[in-house]
């Protein structure tokens, strides 16, 4: 009888050592594992990132848009931008360049 209690007390501490072993590597699994918490983590921070870079290309694209509607519906507007990138002058007026030949 009492071999049987110890053989019945070893196979009970083999079962529960089987059991500890295989909850182990679950928690490890689920921690480190190719869905665990630390890659969630990783795709969290590339998830923020992919966001801020869609919100400031949507900013310039509204920027975009404005300037081209701008250019097409106000003439002082579109003068102004051929002006400034062309340096277009009207019949009659006089343009003069600055350089900084003195600094």
């Amino acid at each position: 009888m009492r071999d049987e209690r110890v053989t019945l007390s070893l196979k009970h501490k083999a079962v529960v050592a089987v059991g500890l072993l295989l909850l182990v590597l679950c928690a490890v699994s689920a921690v480190f594992g190719s869905g665990g918490v630390v890659h969630l983590r990783g795709l969290y921070a590339e998830q923020v990132q992919a966001e801020a870079e869609a919100y400031e290309l949507a900013q310039h694209n509204n920027q975009l848009r404005d300037h081209l509607a701008r250019l097409d519906h106000d003439d002082a507007y579109l003068e102004k931008v051929v002006r400034e990138r062309l340096g277009w002058i009207k019949p009659g007026e006089r343009l003069y360049r600055i350089t900084d030949e003195h600094r």
